[in-house]
C-alpha cells in the first residue's frame, strides 16, 4: 500500500504492530513515530494491530521507524496487506 501525496517523495504505508493492547499504546506508537524527522503523520489502530505512516524516505527510512517503535516496547512485524 504505497502512494504519493503533494510531495513526490512522500510515502504512505501501513505496517503491522505487535504488542499494542489499548489506546495508550496507540498514542505511544504514534508519538514515537511522529517524533522522527521526515515523518509527516502516523495513525496507530489497536483493533487492526497496525500503524499507517506518511513519511519522506529521503529523510527517514523504515528501519529507523522500526527501531524507534522497538525502543518503546512494540514491534513492527511487516507491511499490512
Amino acid at each position: 500500500m504505497e502512494s504519493t501525496t503533494e510531495n513526490e517523495n512522500t510515502k504512505k504505508e501501513t505496517y503491522l504492530v505487535e504488542g499494542m493492547s489499548c489506546s495508550g499504546c496507540e498514542r505511544t506508537v504514534q508519538k514515537v513515530i511522529t517524533g522522527l524527522e521526515g515523518v509527516k503523520s502516523a495513525k496507530a489502530d489497536v483493533t487492526s494491530a497496525s500503524v499507517s505512516i506518511e513519511y519522506d524516505p529521503t529523510h527517514v527510512n523504515i528501519e529507523a521507524i522500526m527501531a524507534a517503535v522497538n525502543k518503546v516496547g512494540y514491534r513492527i512485524t511487516g507491511k499490512k496487506g
